[in-house]
């Protein structure tokens, strides 16, 4: 293993080509020539000093790059909800879409999630753990209606505020989201940053929605020059519904019933679960710059801090220290 330059490039957020460059100099020339050649927005070049196994190349005698050996770190975190009594879990596509490990937190348990399948369209994810839950929720079998009693269940912020979940009420506000997007409907419970992938949950302890975006400050700003307050999305169960299906999830038919808060509360603590996300340092340049269907993910995570922080400190404190959620 050697520590070289390379001239990376990343196609939709993973990096698919790496090229031994002398130094940076020379890396930042390529750069310039290869970014006028190919200028789709899904493809990103990078230059950077990364950990590789190189060999020499018999023909030319120059060194090349066989592997790049990348750290994992800690990236961001999300939200997570069992909707099976196997371990099955929903959460957002975009909360684990850039994860070369995913893991999740369960009353002091952490395990590796594996990611079953994705909805890139509707941003959703379906995830299996070998967790037995102590609940799991039902999807509700109908969408949730105009001032509909709701609940938000997540960790905003990741585990910056506490390590416990965390509930906002609210009621839906609008039945479609951002520029008439029906799949999506509108509430005012409050989210932030590590609520995606949250069950929206009904007074039944259904899921009628999955916690997915909030309307972005800037735009609201440059649009129409006022700060947005309690602008929130989610994405419908009918949504959630034909995603499970489709994989084999089996959803209960029985008619909800009305339950007490301190059941309702209950259900919320044993069936929704932290989800962290760890992630190449190769694939992080990428990640500021592939757009999804609500947006550019947001990073948790400053890259400045935690280089710093390095220097003179182990990684774990790095981690704790230089998280934004």
């Amino acid at each position: 293993m050697e520590i070289v330059t390379a001239l990376l490039l990343f196609l939709n957020g993973s990096m698919i080509e790496h090229v031994y460059k002398a130094d940076l100099k020379s890396c930042n020339e390529s750069k310039k020539i290869a970014e006028t050649v190919v200028t789709s927005d899904n493809v990103v070049f990078l230059c950077k000093k990364v950990k590789a196994k190189v060999s020499i190349d018999k023909i030319s005698n120059t060194k090349r790059i066989d592997k790049v050996l990348d750290d994992k770190i800690f990236t961001g975190s999300g939200t997570a909800f069992f909707i099976s009594d196997e371990g099955h879990m929903i959460t957002n596509h975009h909360v684990v879409n850039y994860c070369n490990i995913t893991k999740v937190k369960y009353f002091g348990k952490t395990v590796t999630a594996k990611i079953l399948a994705y909805d890139r369209v509707n941003d959703l994810a379906l995830l299996e753990t070998d967790i037995i839950p102590k609940d799991k929720f039902d999807i509700s079998n109908r969408d949730p209606k105009l001032l509909d009693d709701i609940y938000v269940a997540g960790y905003p912020f990741g585990k910056a505020v506490s390590s416990s979940v965390k509930v906002t009420k609210g009621v839906v506000s609008a039945l479609a989201g951002s520029q008439d997007n029906y799949a999506l409907v509108q509430i005012d419970a409050a989210i932030q940053p590590g609520n995606s992938g949250g069950p929206i949950v009904n007074t039944s302890g259904d899921v009628v929605g999955v916690a997915v975006a909030k309307l972005d400050f800037k735009d609201a700003m440059e649009s129409y020059g006022v700060i947005p307050e309690n602008t929130n999305f989610g994405i419908k169960s009918s949504i959630l519904k034909n995603f499970t299906s489709a994989n084999s999830i089996k959803n209960s038919e029985e008619e909800p019933k009305k339950v007490s808060t301190e059941v309702l509360g209950e259900k919320i603590q044993n069936a929704t679960a932290y989800v962290g996300c760890w992630t190449a340092e190769t694939k992080i340049a990428a990640m500021k710059t592939v757009k999804t269907v609500f947006g550019q993910p947001r990073l948790a995570f400053d890259f400045m801090c935690y280089n710093k922080c390095k220097e003179r400190n182990p990684d774990g404190m790095c981690q704790q220290q230089c998280a934004l959620n």
